[in-house]
């Protein structure tokens, strides 16, 4: 009899529930503002199209290869004179060999593959998809702003295979 006592006291022993113990590790403080308002996109660059050009097969040699670069503009008006700074974030499907890049749309038939459409801001310098990037836009709140961007076909293989290129992101302006 003792024995199975002693067992019974082992089991519940066992399974009893078990409590968690927390204490206070730090503290974790949110800060923010809340603004008057933001820039305006105009209309023109809200659902503007940029024309890339057309492209040889054969001037994409190997993995790496780029086009010539083609500019486009989004212009911001009505900037409140609190807002000094901006940054433009571009969202859209990421290449599947270099995520910085934005993908063909291949889901029409016959699209090219085996290039992306690489990103650059106003110095050229490359902003990677869905990520933050470095370049800042001066903004002024009595004139209009032009922010200027470029775009360029570049081979993410060595063999490229011709046809439509296109594709389509969507920005955001994040207000430093």
């Amino acid at each position: 009899m003792n024995k199975i006592i002693a067992i019974f006291m082992v089991i519940t022993g066992i399974t009893s529930p078990v409590f968690d113990v927390f204490a206070s590790a730090g503290t974790i403080t949110f800060t923010g503002n809340v603004l008057d308002s933001a820039c305006e996109v105009t209309v023109a660059s809200q659902n503007q199209a940029v024309v890339m050009g057309d492209y040889y097969k054969k001037e994409f040699p190997a993995a790496g290869s780029k086009t010539a670069a083609t500019k486009f503009d989004i212009v911001l008006k009505n900037c409140p004179t609190t807002i000094k700074n901006a940054k433009v974030r571009f969202d859209g499907k990421p290449d599947a060999t270099n995520s910085n890049l934005l993908a063909i749309n291949t889901s029409t038939a016959g699209a090219a593959t085996g290039i992306a459409i690489n990103l650059m801001a106003a110095d050229k310098t490359d902003l990677p998809l869905h990520g933050s990037n470095n370049y800042t836009y001066v903004l002024s709140g009595t004139t209009d702003n032009t922010l200027s961007f470029y775009a360029q076909y570049i081979s993410t293989v060595d063999a490229v295979v011709s046809c439509k290129a296109n594709s389509s992101a969507n920005f955001s302006i994040v207000y430093n």
